[in-house]
Order: C-alpha cells, then sequence, then structure tokens
C-alpha cells in the first residue's frame, strides 16, 4: 500500500513538473554571438523554456580568431559549444527565413538537408550579427574562398592557414618563376581595424618566426600590404 502510495506521488509530482515546464514562456534566440550566448546563459531556465536557432554551433571568442590562422592557437581554444549552455532547451542548427509576428512563430531552414520547421516562441531575442561590407568592390565576392577571404568565422580561419600554407608550397616547386612566387607570396590585407591589424601581426610573426625556417629560400619574396582608407590604426579605437 505504501509502495503504491509513493509511486502515484511520484507520478503527481512528475506530472506537475511536466505541466510547470509546459507553462513556461518560450524564448527563442536567433544567433550564437556574443548577444545571444550571454542572454541564452543569463535567462533563468526554471523560469523560461529556452531555444536557441543558428547556423554556426558554438559561440565564438572573435577578438583570438587571427591567432589561429596561423596555429599559434587552436580553433577550439576560441570557441564553446552552444549545447554547453546550462538548461538548454534545445538548439536547431538552422537558419531563421521568415518571421510571422502576429501568430509568434519563426520559419526555419536547416543547414543540413535545407529542411523547413517552424517554432513558436513567446519572446523572441534577435542576435544574428551581420556581414562583411565589400563595399561593392568587384571581384571580391565572386573570388571569396578561392583569393579572397574574410575573417569572422571559424570557417573562414580554416580557409586562411589552409591557403598560406598552401601558397608556400606551391612557391617553393622546382620550376616555380619569380613573377609566379612573389605573385604566390604577395599577402593584401583590407582594413585597419582590431582584426585586421592583429591578423597582420601574427602573419609577420609566423612568418618570421616559422616560415624563415621552414622556407629560407623564399623569405626575400614575400610581401605584406595592409590598406585602410583613413590614417589611424586602428581606426575603431581612435577617438
Amino acid at each position: 500500500m505504501r509502495g503504491r502510495c509513493a509511486s502515484t506521488a511520484a507520478s503527481a509530482a512528475g506530472r506537475s513538473m511536466a505541466t510547470v515546464a509546459a507553462r513556461r514562456p518560450r524564448v527563442v534566440l536567433l544567433g550564437t554571438g556574443w548577444g545571444a550566448n550571454k542572454v541564452a546563459r543569463a535567462l533563468d531556465k526554471e523560469l523560461f523554456d529556452v531555444r536557441v536557432v543558428s547556423p554556426t554551433n558554438h559561440f565564438l571568442f572573435t577578438p583570438l580568431l587571427p591567432s589561429t590562422t596561423v596555429g599559434t592557437l587552436e580553433f577550439r581554444a576560441v570557441q564553446e559549444p552552444v549545447r554547453t549552455v546550462p538548461g538548454l532547451g534545445e538548439y536547431y542548427q538552422a537558419k531563421a527565413k521568415a518571421l510571422d509576428l502576429a501568430a509568434r512563430t519563426v520559419r526555419c531552414q536547416d543547414v543540413f538537408k535545407d529542411s523547413e520547421f517552424s517554432l513558436d516562441f513567446d519572446y523572441l531575442v534577435i542576435g544574428t550579427g551581420c556581414r562583411t561590407n565589400t563595399f561593392g568592390v568587384p571581384g571580391v565576392l565572386e573570388r571569396q574562398g578561392k583569393e579572397v577571404f574574410f575573417l569572422k568565422q571559424l570557417s573562414h580561419a580554416r580557409q586562411i592557414r589552409q591557403r598560406i600554407l598552401e601558397c608556400f608550397e606551391r612557391a617553393a616547386l622546382p620550376g616555380t618563376s619569380l613573377e609566379e612566387r612573389r605573385r604566390l607570396l604577395s599577402f593584401v590585407v583590407v582594413g585597419g581595424g582590431p582584426t585586421s591589424c592583429e591578423f597582420t601581426t601574427e602573419l609577420y610573426d609566423f612568418i618570421s618566426n616559422d616560415v624563415a625556417r621552414w622556407f629560407p629560400d623564399l623569405a626575400d619574396d614575400i610581401s605584406m600590404t595592409l590598406v585602410e582608407a583613413g590614417p589611424p590604426l586602428p581606426g575603431a579605437f581612435v577617438p
């Protein structure tokens, strides 16, 4: 008898907890950057059902991103998986495609099969960040990932690291002309902000410390150029 009573009480408690959980307002966060990550961790999960939607499944500590392009830091050292957020209701690796504010739903598209699904919300937090502005420079978007690289995501840093090493290996091949070597080993950084200045410094240290030992015959053919429209460097920190 006592066993049945205890079982009944536990069952009732479980239903009660499930009812309370079901009544929690749902907060949907779009993005996993600085703002969204802070909100996801700060919200009381006993009061809110927190869901995150983002094509990027980690928070990225962007100030250290330039250091990963040349191996000063490994990629895992500058990221934290979104699923480590304590009490997180759910994470969806998808893109938000449309909002219906009247119905309080967001239409999402997963990054794997492009299938779509809808997610209801009581509160919506948009922290999707922004894209790099190319200012309409011809060829930038067309050559992105080939000779042109942005530096905002881990995937960009991986591409840059791979491209830098590829350029040195190609320049070291027998039969490579002087003109081709100098073309391959010409590195141009556009923008004088914090990320550009930090990356330029990391690249200089990499060339001075590592490349000088690995490719001593190529040292005289390397060039680095930093292009910035304004005079101060880094511009974002000049009043």
